[in-house]
């Protein structure tokens, strides 16, 4: 061999990997470079800015917080310093102007300081006295504990905006005391103003909390001064605060309880208006939740944290003048670096023009080495194609009698299922009348078998039909949902469990569409369509070989050696019981015999109209029992018994193979079939019978003395009265696979799926149609 036709495959290898390499991996790389060098910059900039923006944050959130808690503290200091001023004021006032102190100076507060509820004061002897808001919110109502006829009322006046008394009224008192009421006792125990948990207002319905201061008058009575604080307006002064654009604040008192702040009146909803059950929730409050639970833990200050995904600020901080109540604000931290995401933001799009300007660039590059590589892998492609399909090609060339109509055509269906890597090929001719595809060869590659013989008949999918009848190649994706081959794929594929469908016509010797002869099928295959070329070149022989068949020989017509063998057999030997039938002669062989033939016919007893009985069925029984015996002289059965409801023929009982048994059982049967048809017709009764066939060993031999009665039995004796049994429609004949492989060439088949058989296992079923 010369030098340079020496190739080496390790070289070519070499130089498409390198070309690859060059074509592809360095654009994309470089691609890489610049993307990473800018997202690098890029993420130095962003946590350089966010580290920035950050401890800019905290410094503006504690300015926030001391704002927060000045302004809350100036609102809460209504009470505490009003309290202050009431315990120095009225102590210090003349016993005679005490009531009218009080008025005085609760009036004014209430028009001046809008979150002020109420003044009550009551003194150690259960005195009381209460000024309020009016309950339209436009006067002021004078209220104090008098006793009437010896009674303990509560007289209320009633005054206007302008100070005009409107009027009076007088209600039961309910033996009220304020000597037991929390504000009165913690204000006397702790000497000194203290706060009572939150209550319901009785006359507003609001939420308040009390703030109350002990105080000495001149005349030395121990009195308690209280101030009722709403904490809706509380709520209302936290949401009006800007904190940031979602910043949120929330107070706590020590217990944990709420006292106002964000959303405070679905707090009052979920709770039902019970303050005890006014605690954080952490299906809606989680991110309060999280800032308490480190208060706890941690105390007063910032505290960052990430929830929900998110990153917080959260802050915490207790508020003077206050029962240890501790004021709790929660923002995210996106709300502080809206502006350094708006500079990422911008340096990443700048960032994106340019990676997208140098893709483009390596693109192009990549695209035309992958381009010339594209172009030249479709053409291995199409050459190695080519290759494959001359190679089949020459394999049909080849084979042997391929268009001899005796001949088979597995060839064609191999190389169809080979060259379109589909699951299964068949070859179907289309009769003369149109009525009716025979399967010429089934070829299922997966199990590397073949099969056919059968047909399929156009009354039972007309569908399929006109879609050969199209002569167009068609391409199926789900045989089973498309009207058209839906029925093909009940019948053909379900079995073999295929889904998609090709079809492809085979035309006659004019090439028309009116002239279609055949068609090709391919089930499962990736893209049929693909491989036309080949499709028509095996069409096109297809269409030859259909083209020089003629008329198939007689079945009657066997070989002369196993017509003369037919001859040589001895007359058919009838059960005595069979209607007084002649018993035959002749000697019988005992033990196994190769290849017998049997057919077992089950008959079903008429329907009897009239009420007659079934003595008038005799004749006909009579008539059926001679066709029988004329059937088996006449095809040279070797037995014909009956049993009960059966009627057994045999055929084949030899020490040597019989070829001859089972088509003489098969046109015996086909015969015998008519014969009934016809018989019970004339009767005018419908069919009463089935027929059932197998092939193979048996046993058998003469029992007894005398008279000695032979006796057959084994496996296909058994099969054959199980199709008989399992027959689809009474007149039809059912056999196993054995009597379709062995008849499948001279003989019409329909597939009836899979059957199971004790000690047998599962294997075919097929009903035996009529003669090719």
């Amino acid at each position: 061999m010369v030098a340079n036709e020496i190739v080496d495959p390790t070289e070519q290898k070499d130089v498409s990997l390198r070309q690859k390499f060059i074509q592809v991996v360095v654009p994309v790389a470089t691609v890489l470079l610049i993307l990473l060098a800018i997202g690098g910059i890029g993420w130095h900039n962003y946590r350089t800015t966010r580290a920035g923006v950050l401890k800019l944050t905290h410094e503006l959130l504690q300015s926030v917080q001391r704002y927060v808690v000045q302004d809350v503290t100036g609102y809460m200091g209504a009470a505490t310093l009003g309290g202050s001023f009431a315990q120095d004021f009225i102590s210090h006032a003349p016993v005679a102007v005490t009531r009218g102190a009080f008025y005085s100076y609760g009036a004014t507060m209430l028009r001046l300081v809008p979150q002020i509820q109420s003044y009550y004061m009551g003194d150690q002897t259960g005195g009381f006295l209460l000024v309020e808001r009016s309950p339209d919110g436009k006067g002021l109502e004078y209220t104090d504990l008098r006793v009437v006829d010896g009674k303990a009322v509560f007289h209320h006046d009633f005054y206007d905006e302008k100070g005009k008394k409107i009027r009076s009224e007088e209600n039961t008192s309910d033996n009220y005391d304020p000597r037991g009421r929390p504000w009165y006792q913690g204000a006397i125990e702790k000497k000194g103003f203290s706060w009572t948990p939150p209550t319901i207002y009785a006359s507003t319905k609001q939420l308040v909390v009390t703030g109350s201061v002990p105080l000495m008058g001149q005349d030395g009575v121990q009195r308690v001064f209280a101030i009722n604080v709403s904490l809706n307006e509380l709520s209302d002064f936290l949401d009006a605060l800007k904190i940031s654009q979602n910043g949120t604040a929330i107070i706590l008192d020590s217990n944990g309880r709420i006292i106002a702040g964000h959303g405070f009146q679905s707090v009052v909803e979920r709770s039902q208006g019970d303050p005890a059950r006014m605690t954080l929730d952490p299906a809606t409050q989680g991110t309060f939740k999280r800032v308490y639970d480190t208060y706890r833990v941690r105390g007063v200050g910032s505290h960052p944290f990430r929830y929900g995904g998110k990153n917080y600020i959260g802050m915490a901080q207790t508020l003077p003048s206050s029962d240890h109540w501790v004021l709790l604000i929660v923002a995210p931290e996106n709300d502080f670096a809206s502006f350094a995401r708006q500079s990422g933001r911008e340096s990443f799009q700048f960032s994106v023009i340019i990676i997208v300007l140098a893709g483009i660039l390596a693109a192009l590059l990549a695209r035309q080495g992958r381009r010339t590589e594209r172009v030249t892998k479709e053409l291995r492609h199409e050459k190695a194609l080519t290759n494959t399909q001359t190679s089949a090609l020459q394999q049909i060339a080849v084979t042997p009698d391929l268009l001899n109509v005796n001949g088979e055509a597995l060839a064609l269906t191999e190389e169809l299922a080979h060259i379109t890597q589909g699951r299964k090929a068949s070859l179907w001719r289309l009769l003369h009348d149109g009525m009716a595809l025979i399967c010429e060869d089934s070829f299922d590659a997966r199990q590397e078998a073949h099969s056919g013989g059968f047909d399929l008949s156009r009354k039972d999918m007309e569908d399929f039909f006109k879609l050969v009848d199209a002569g167009v190649p068609v391409s199926v994706p789900v045989a089973a949902k498309d009207e058209r081959t839906a029925a093909y794929e009940r019948v053909v594929m379900r079995d073999s469990g295929t889904s998609s469908l090709m079809l492809y016509p085979i035309r006659g010797a004019s090439g028309g569409h009116t002239d279609i002869v055949g068609v090709i099928t391919i089930e499962d295959a990736p893209d049929p369509l693909s491989v036309s070329y080949f499709l028509e070149i095996v069409a096109s022989i297809a269409a030859i070989r259909f083209g020089g068949m003629a008329e198939m020989p007689e079945p009657e017509k066997v070989s002369a050696a196993d017509a003369s063998e037919v001859q040589k057999l001895p007359a058919p030997r009838f059960d005595a019981a069979l209607m007084q039938a002649t018993t035959a002669s002749g000697e019988v062989g005992q033990g196994q015999f190769p290849s017998v033939a049997v057919m077992v016919v089950t008959f079903s007893d008429p329907v009897m109209e009239n009420g007659d009985d079934g003595s008038s069925l005799l004749p006909l029984i009579d008539r059926i029992a001679s066709e029988v015996q004329e059937i088996a002289k006449r095809y040279n059965l070797f037995s014909v018994k009956v049993a009960g409801h059966r009627l057994i023929c045999v055929a084949g009982c030899t020490k040597e193979t019989d070829s001859t048994a089972i088509w003489r059982v098969a046109e015996a049967a086909l015969v015998l079939r008519e014969a009934c048809m016809l018989l019970l017709s004339s009767a005018n009764i419908e069919p009463i019978f089935s027929i059932g066939m197998d092939y193979g060993p048996a046993m058998g031999g003469e029992l007894g003395t005398d008279p000695r009665i032979f006796n057959l039995w084994g496996e296909a004796v058994t099969l054959a009265e199980l199709m008989a049994q399992g027959a689809p429609d009474v007149g039809t004949i059912e056999v196993t696979e054995r009597v379709y492989q062995a008849l499948r060439e001279h003989y019409l088949f329909h597939s009836r799926g899979s059957f199971y058989a004790p000690n047998a296992g599962i294997g075919r079923v097929y009903v035996l149609a009529t003669r090719r």
